[in-house]
């Protein structure tokens, strides 16, 4: 009787056990794809690491150790299988506990790439662009550019959810080819990196949409056993058109197993970088970045790992001028200039990974901000606020001669302010290279603006000096290289003459304090003269006052009205013309902004959205198509209320969710635009603005985000709600 029962016992044990090995082979899946990942971390340097799986039968394994000095056993079910290999793979015909012991007398630290329970789930025949095929599950990085690891030697990207892995693995039963794919989209970059294999691999990629494929010329392969530790291995896909991506696996050796990482990056969009937060540049393809700078700036770029392609252009009065281009070589400091009168700088950097530390380097002259003309100014008229001042009463200033720029030649402005007839002795003093050097000191007449006096001078004695009497009023310092020619190209980097200016001052003669009586007639005519310009001025007040009153009393007649948006789509069935509907749509986007905010949005109608933080306000409605002014595009109202804070350099981002990058045709009122976003400048607290927008692209959804600096510190917000192009989503 107890051995009937004994053996009831084992029968329904045996039962449990094969109703759990379902679920437990979904966690051996689920735990090899991490293991793979685990093995990536150092292991810690002990005598002796011993690591256990559970296997399901039929399962294949592959062991890759990586240490040299070690001594190692395989154990299955605690009987050893395999000992002293750096590299072992097998299948399990039954289930049961797969045991690696590693040995490690003389405390090597490795990294140990293993791969369990892999089994051959993928279809053997090459699908056509018309059939269905199966999607396999690709990681796509969440945060753009945030995945690169910046520690690896290839900038290789890694997982970022909780260090899960979601590479793809299989194995190559009798020489068979594997095939797996999974959907892309225009813009996206595809980086595939070889995680694992136990012999020769290639891995083939065609690109298909509806009705075609492409193969994709650059192959990932490696000829020898592999892994992601000892041999790093990437490449990446850069996707032009939507559709999908069929990878082929084969090898020449029977049952080769493998694992090869997929991370998918979007686009990078055009941002901008504040360089007091942000040092760093990471990104694959092409990125965009707009920092803001003025003409003596000049950017130092270090490129980690690659060589990365780079164009630059200037903002100047407003508009973009190509600047250079090249290449950043890596390890090395790379420079580029801004043209001058530039204030801000767009950099377009291209690789399929790039890793650069960036940070700005000034070149203005004695610390003044500008950049000292070659020469004094012509005529007395003439604006000189460009000319730093030489302060010949303060401390010794360092200046600059910047090659990159074609710069030979500096003049300073030194302005003697003091009574009438005063007589000045001013002496200077270089110190650096002087004996390239040619100093001048010239005092003008401040009538005619002859040269009263000039004295040049060269190295004497191993000194470099110039002193001169001069009289009350504004006066110039020149400082200039001798046999300055140089072959180098505007914005090609040569390493910078530096100088010291060393000032002495002494007041030689006070003069004469001036003093005028009053005349009676200037009395007179300048108290009819003072009235009569006050007039004048009060006159274009009077005349922004009217208009003001005007506009608010538009503004509160089309607030009794409301539903405005309402009112324009009816006036367009009417068969009024588009033309003067956007011009109505013009007129009161200026009126409704003095309007309280509340008030404001319900003149126009129900909000398709609407945003608020304690700091602003966003809402945001549909326009009727027929009151665009470009066919097939999508006309939008944004009103923005700025809440709390002083904003600076604002902007407004209309970034696409999924599908192709929006670009923005036409802003009301005019703002300055480019891309899809608009540049807002400065926004005070209580400031309303309205914009009628035109969006051009293939997309069907937008958000709107507001960024820049609030309160001289970088601040962003983006609406919670996405905006769809069709009412019914």
């Amino acid at each position: 009787m107890e051995g009937r029962l004994q053996t009831l016992i084992v029968t329904l044990l045996v039962l449990i056990t094969a109703s759990y090995i379902p679920v437990e082979s979904l966690n051996h899946n689920i735990s090899s794809a991490i293991e793979l990942e685990d093995s990536k971390s150092v292991h810690s340097v002990t005598e002796q690491t011993i690591q256990e799986w559970d296997m399901d039968a039929g399962n294949w394994y592959s062991i890759q150790t990586n240490c040299q000095t070690c001594t190692s056993s395989l154990f299955f079910n605690d009987v050893m299988i395999h000992s002293n290999e750096l590299n072992y793979s097998g299948q399990i015909s039954d289930g049961g506990k797969l045991k690696l012991v590693i040995d490690n007398p003389q405390f090597e630290n490795f990294e140990s790439s293993i791969l369990t329970n892999v089994s051959d789930n993928h279809l053997n025949t090459r699908p056509s662009p018309q059939t269905n095929f199966p999607s396999t599950y690709v990681y796509q990085c969440p945060q753009q550019n945030n995945c690169i690891d910046k520690d690896s030697p290839i900038l290789a990207s890694t997982y970022l959810e909780n260090h899960s892995n979601h590479s793809v693995h299989g194995i190559l039963e009798s020489q068979q080819i594997d095939y797996f794919g999974f959907t892309v989209s225009n813009g996206q970059i595809v980086e595939l990196n070889l995680q694992h294999a136990n012999s020769d691999i290639e891995f083939t990629s065609y690109f298909q949409n509806s009705t075609s494929e492409v193969e994709i010329a650059d192959h990932l392969s490696a000829s020898s056993i592999t892994n992601h530790i000892t041999n790093p291995n990437l490449k990446y896909i850069d996707i032009v058109d939507d559709g999908r991506l069929v990878i082929k696996v084969s090898s020449a050796t029977v049952d080769t197993i493998w694992s090869v990482g997929i991370i998918v990056h979007n686009q990078s969009q055009t941002s901008m970088l504040d360089l007091s937060e942000d040092t760093e540049i990471l990104g694959h393809g092409t990125k965009s970045v707009i920092i803001e700078m003025n003409s003596t700036m000049s950017l130092n770029l270090q490129p980690s790992i690659f060589d990365v392609d780079y164009t630059y252009q200037s903002l100047v009065n407003s508009e973009w001028v190509f600047s250079g281009s090249g290449l950043f070589s890596h390890g090395i400091n790379n420079y580029i200039f801004p043209l001058p009168s530039s204030t801000a700088l767009k950099l377009i950097i291209s690789a399929d990974v790039f890793y650069l530390q960036i940070n700005i380097v000034d070149f203005d002259d004695i610390d003044s901000g500008l950049e000292a003309p070659s020469l004094p100014p012509i005529l007395a008229s003439t604006d000189n606020s460009s000319w730093p001042v030489l302060d010949v009463k303060g401390p010794n200033l360092i200046g600059e001669f910047t090659h990159s720029i074609g710069d030979t030649s500096d003049v300073y402005r030194i302005d003697i302010d003091a009574w009438e007839d005063s007589i000045h002795f001013v002496k200077i003093e270089i110190e650096g290279n002087i004996n390239d050097f040619e100093i001048e000191l010239i005092e003008k007449d401040q009538e005619d603006w002859s040269e009263v006096e000039s004295k040049v001078r060269t190295i004497t004695l191993g000194k470099l000096s110039v002193a001169i009497e001069i009289s009350r009023g504004t006066h110039f310092f020149r400082i200039s290289l001798l046999n300055s020619s140089t072959d180098n190209a505007w914005g090609e980097y040569v390493e910078p003459t530096k100088y010291t200016i060393i000032t002495t001052y002494e007041l030689v003669d006070e003069g004469e304090e001036p003093w005028f009586p009053p005349d009676e007639n200037a009395q007179k005519w300048g108290n009819i003269a003072r009235w009569f310009m006050g007039i004048l001025f009060l006159l274009p007040a009077l005349y922004l006052g009217m208009i003001q009153i005007r506009k608010k009393n538009y503004a509160k007649e089309m607030l009794s009205k409301k539903q405005r948006l309402q009112w324009l789509k009816s006036r367009l069935d009417e068969g009024i013309s588009p033309k003067q509907n956007r011009r109505e749509l013009a007129r009161s986007l200026d009126a409704v902004a003095t309007l309280d905010w509340n008030d404001a949005c319900q003149t126009w109608g129900e909000a398709d959205i609407l945003y608020r933080t304690k700091n602003v306000a966003i809402a945001c409605w549909r326009l009727d198509p027929r009151i665009a002014e470009t066919s097939d595009s999508w006309p939008i109202i944004v009103g923005v209320y700025i809440i709390e804070g002083n904003w600076e350099i604002a902007a407004l981002r209309l970034d696409s969710p999924e599908g192709e990058a929006w670009e923005i045709k036409s802003v009301t009122p005019r703002f300055l635009h480019s891309g899809y976003e608009v540049f807002l400048d400065s926004m005070m607290k209580g400031n309303k603005t309205f914009l009628s927008l035109e969006l051009v692209g293939s997309a069907n959804s937008v958000d709107i985000e507001l960024n820049g600096r609030m309160n001289g510190e970088p601040h962003a917000c983006r609406t919670s709600k996405t905006l769809y192009r069709d009412e019914e989503e």
